[in-house]
């Protein structure tokens, strides 16, 4: 049998996982906000079934929502990563002294806490643990930009487990009945998973933006430049799904052409492309070194090694 769930936090990846949950036959029970609209657009969004508070009814809570949050035998804290902390402080003193969960110590299945945060360790919920709750963080691998468009993206993500025993078995149970895939993350190593994932998700747009407003400066509307280029990147994802980076990558620095090198750089200069130069600067240092063992004469490697370096000197 799966387990209910209640869901504090229900923003883009709470409400998501809340629609997703619901799809494959978890019973959401509670959905907890700082808001009232926002409680109210979640709960409906996830089903009649579910109710809706503000985390300002928790100390108050009423017997019918009492007898909610204790047939949720899994509770998923999907808030910003600052309010984690606090929130499992607070969430000990409410559950302590409304008996929510601690029904449930000792038995073979103890009640669990999992956090979404893809940078904080489990650990972050230790009021929750001195408390008798398997606490775990699950971390969906996903960029998600819409509740009910990112519900359905769940069925082919990972998601990264690390937590208690039972708190891990349960998060893959959940991974798997989302149709997912999970692996395990060691917690010491959280921030840099997340400072990766963030350097593949949201610093490529960022890299994106920066290529919008070059184009831009070749006359063409953001609009246009971004319908211009979104094949490009759609064949690079293409590639990279079949090849390593190193096989995949194509260019002047995979062929040692110093002097288109040269050609984009005075362009960007010309044009005061400040950002442009700087992530070209470093990432033409990486794609040089991913381009080491294709064969290219190292006289060219050389020489782009130096225009590299001098336009890091110039910064």
């Amino acid at each position: 049998m799966r387990p209910s769930v209640s869901i504090i936090g229900a923003g883009r990846v709470g409400t998501a996982l809340g629609l997703a949950l619901k799809a494959a036959n978890y019973r959401v029970e509670i959905v907890v906000t700082k808001h009232r609209v926002s409680a109210r657009r979640a709960a409906t969004l996830i089903g009649p079934q579910t109710v809706g508070l503000v985390e300002d009814q928790l100390d108050g809570l009423s017997r019918s929502q009492l007898a909610s949050f204790n047939r949720a035998s899994l509770t998923i804290i999907a808030t910003p990563d600052d309010s984690i902390a606090p929130l499992a402080q607070r969430l000990a003193t409410v559950f302590r002294f409304k008996s929510i969960g601690l029904a449930r110590r000792g038995k073979s299945a103890p009640p669990v806490v999992l956090h979404t945060s893809g940078a904080l360790p489990s650990s972050v919920l230790e009021p929750l643990r001195k408390l008798g709750f398997a606490i775990g963080s699950l971390h969906p691998l996903l960029s998600i930009s819409d509740p009910k468009s990112g519900a359905d993206l769940f069925s082919r993500a990972f998601f990264s487990v690390e937590g208690d025993a039972p708190a891990v078995s349960l998060a893959r149970s959940i991974v798997h009945n989302l149709g997912g895939r999970a692996f395990d993350i060691p917690a010491d190593a959280k921030a840099l998973y997340h400072a990766a994932a963030l350097t593949a998700s949201p610093n490529m747009i960022a890299l994106f933006d920066i290529a919008l407003e070059m184009l831009s400066s070749c006359g063409l509307s953001r609009r246009r430049a971004r319908q211009v280029l979104l094949p490009l990147v759609e064949s690079t994802l293409a590639n990279l799904k079949l090849q390593d980076p190193k096989l995949a990558l194509t260019g002047p620095f995979k062929r040692g052409d110093a002097a288109t090198i040269r050609k984009h750089i005075a362009a960007m200069r010309s044009a005061d492309l400040h950002d442009a130069l700087a992530a070209y600067a470093l990432l033409g240092r990486r794609s040089l070194a991913m381009a080491k063992d294709r064969r290219i004469n190292p006289s060219r490697q050389q020489a782009i090694a130096r225009i590299l370096s001098a336009l890091v000197d110039d910064k």
